[in-house]
């Protein structure tokens, strides 16, 4: 039987359904999955009892960021799942507790999720306000995979595991196309 996480990266390109998403996190203690609820063109489901976010999004809005052809108006496509441990968000009290594609976990090292998933075509050390860490990055097949490490003064742990349409990370698009854009 396939992880829950993998279940959740199956749902990208696919209408967002509360109920089917709640179910699959159910094991993790999650009694209910909020509605879409903006205004806009797109929207944030927060699950911090799962360490989950998921990223949703309304055509024409995916059909920009992906150059896929939705034209269903009302629904919401996933766009992508972000699995979270403290440090990528206020709202996140404990790192994501199942199991990632590949084996791997929040407490995966650098060079594990490099052996999982391979030479990564993004490898980044980053350093901003507030933030020193390092970013790996894969174009798989359809979609994007990048893995967040924050530094601290021992070591790097990850804060999050983002798997999403590509396309979806748009504020890499412009600086690594080769990686993000479509």
């Amino acid at each position: 039987m396939k992880e829950q996480s993998e279940q959740l990266i199956e749902m990208l390109g696919h209408p967002y359904n509360p109920k089917s998403v709640q179910g699959l996190l159910q094991s993790f203690g999650v009694k209910r999955m909020p509605k879409p609820n903006s205004y806009f063109n797109d929207d944030i489901i927060w699950s911090p009892k799962s360490s989950i976010r998921i990223d949703i999004y309304r055509p024409p809005k995916i059909n920009d960021l992906t150059g896929l052809q939705y034209t269903n108006q009302d629904e919401w496509i996933v766009g992508a799942v972000h699995f979270l441990a403290p440090g990528s968000d206020d709202r996140i009290k404990a790192p994501f507790s199942g199991y990632l594609p590949q084996g791997i976990t929040m407490s995966s090292t650098p060079d594990e999720a490099i052996e999982a998933y391979d030479q990564p075509q993004l490898d980044e050390q980053c350093e901003w306000p507030g933030f020193s860490g390092r970013i790996l990055a894969w174009r798989k097949p359809g979609i994007n995979i990048a893995i967040v490490y924050e530094d601290s003064e021992t070591s790097s742990r990850m804060i999050s595991f983002q798997a999403c349409l590509i396309g979806c990370i748009g504020a890499w698009r412009n600086d690594n196309p080769e990686v993000f854009a479509p």
